[in-house]
């Protein structure tokens, strides 16, 4: 039987239609498409009218406890930690601010436990809307973008957050970069890195043609900006990679730049200052570039450990081939691969370390069915130990990475979202699983299962990762999305959002899922305001 679904659905036609009397205007607003998101304990449905994120925590029962918290006017976007435990919502304020009470745009955090609420509200000084996460979840990084046009305006302008501090009149903290013509297009923060002036971390803000870092234990100190265009052809970045270096020293860690169609790639050494240079700049260390030539145009880069020391790698499609370069020398070797590959990542923590300590690589390719397995050690007369390639039915177009227990696998996408594969590390077997077209994936987060859901079918199916084994369910109305998050009796529950009227819910016990034990709501965005 189905609990509480039909009744669920009168209750709440009841409280509506008793208030509707004097209920607020804005609930008569249309409703704008939703915004959802899954977080650790509850899902998050944007509710840009009302000015509110409904937070839709589960109990063990599968009823949902709606908190609605308020997220400002002028909503922009809304981003999640990779954890899921934290909520970003950047708005953008009233535009233009005529009176004293207009509101400031603003960054709001919300706590995504089971038990959520807005941990701090950080007000802003414009009303941009591009918004970079930190992995480590310290700081969030709120810039313009080209949406973002004004009649006046700095586009190498940031405001930099300190989620770990309470708002205040230093945080956030604006910042605006040295430019050479061009304006940010991505930024990344790295992991702690051991530099000459101490343990600190960096805000790397590739722009069209320069490459600018941003000391983020040092918020007074310049940002220092490598040029990476002298001439009037733009050299565009395409991405980076960074290594820390042995741990206990200080003057071995590198970035290294990836450049648009081009086989070169820069190397930065960020090194100590000499004694002449400590007396008259603000830094604590240097970048000294070098320039190597990886043998044709990269798909990507990555810093990866040999037996015979660190090495730049770096796909060549164009040649099949993994070039493997000394950040020191410059002297590379390649590695005949089979087949062309354009994307790399290190899986050593999920098979192992090899020979005397040296790295598993992963490649794999948007265009080519194939992926590969790179053991980066020597033996005699031969350079390196081996690579496995596995020949797949289509071509990747993402990898998504799987929690402990199931660490060990990796969920390859097709690119028309009608097939996965299980990617076993360990073992380097690949199972296929067929789906429909359109479908995509959703990994939960205790990696026992992913769910797969097409926008607008009534069908959704869990894919148990132990056995590989997939469910089938069919639920009353079409699906958008599904989230996978912890319920407050310490299981776990599947929201199914509903794009139909007022957002719809149909909820299912996560671990056990079954059309007999459900429940089912209509227009929850018009529930009420708690």
């Amino acid at each position: 039987m189905t609990i509480g679904s039909k009744g669920g659905a009168l209750a709440l036609g009841a409280l509506v239609v008793a208030g509707c009397g004097d209920r607020a205007a804005v609930w008569d607003t249309p409703g704008a498409p939703v915004e959802a998101r899954g977080l650790l304990g509850a899902v998050a449905i944007i509710d840009a009218p009302a000015e509110r994120a409904l937070m839709l925590p589960v109990e063990g029962d599968l009823r949902i406890a709606p908190v609605s918290l308020p997220i400002g006017r002028g909503f922009s976007t809304a981003k999640s930690t990779p954890d899921g435990r934290r909520l970003l919502v950047l708005a953008r304020g009233d535009v233009p601010r005529k009176r004293a009470s207009d509101q400031a745009p603003s960054l709001t955090l919300i706590d995504g436990s089971t038990s959520p609420s807005v941990l701090g509200r950080y007000e802003l000084s414009d009303p941009f809307s591009g918004l970079a996460l930190d992995p480590e979840e310290q700081f969030s990084v709120v810039y313009p973008t080209e949406a973002d046009a004004a009649f006046v305006e700095n586009p190498n302008e940031l405001m930099i957050v300190d989620l770990s501090k309470p708002p205040g009149a230093s945080n956030p903290k604006p910042f605006t970069l040295r430019s050479f013509g061009g304006r940010p297009k991505e930024l990344r923060l790295t992991p702690k890195l051991s530099l000459p002036g101490g343990i600190t971390r960096l805000l790397v803000v590739e722009t069209d043609r320069d490459v600018a870092l941003l000391d983020l234990g040092h918020l007074d100190h310049p940002e220092i900006t490598v040029k990476l265009t002298s001439g009037a052809e733009p050299v565009t970045p395409a991405g980076v990679a960074v290594h820390d270096g042995e741990p206990d020293r200080t003057d071995d860690a590198r970035i290294a730049i990836r450049l648009a169609d081009r086989p070169d790639v820069v190397v930065l050494d960020l090194l100590p200052l000499s004694p002449d240079e400590q007396a008259a700049s603000p830094q604590t260390f240097r970048p000294l570039p070098n320039v190597v030539d990886v043998g044709g145009v990269p798909g990507d880069v990555a810093f990866v450990r040999t037996d015979g020391g660190l090495r730049l790698a770096a796909p060549i499609p164009a040649r099949s081939v993994l070039s493997l370069v000394d950040p020191v020398t410059g002297i590379g070797t390649d590695v005949p691969l089979g087949a062309p590959f354009e994307r790399i990542s290190v899986v050593t923590d999920s098979v192992g370390p090899t020979d005397k300590g040296s790295d598993v690589a992963l490649l794999w390719s948007a265009s080519s069915p194939n992926v590969a397995f790179v053991t980066l050690g020597v033996t005699v007369g031969k350079p390196y130990k081996s690579v496995d390639r596995l020949e797949l039915e289509q071509p990747v177009a993402d990898v998504l990475d799987v929690p402990a227990p199931n660490g060990h696998l990796k969920l390859l996408t097709a690119p028309g979202g009608d097939s996965f594969v299980v990617l076993n590390l360990p073992a380097r077997t690949a199972s296929p699983i067929l789906a429909a077209a359109g479908t995509h994936a959703k990994v939960a987060a205790d990696g026992l299962r992913a769910w797969m859901v097409a926008g607008g079918f009534d069908t959704l199916a869990e894919l148990d990762l132990g056995t590989l084994h997939p469910k089938n369910l069919t639920l009353d109305r079409p699906v958008d999305d599904v989230f996978d998050v912890a319920r407050r009796d310490g299981g776990r529950a599947l929201v199914a959002v509903h794009p139909t009227g007022a957002v719809g819910l149909t909820i299912l016990d996560a671990e056990h899922p079954s059309l007999d034990q459900t429940r089912e709501y209509a227009a929850v965005l018009l529930g009420g305001l708690p």
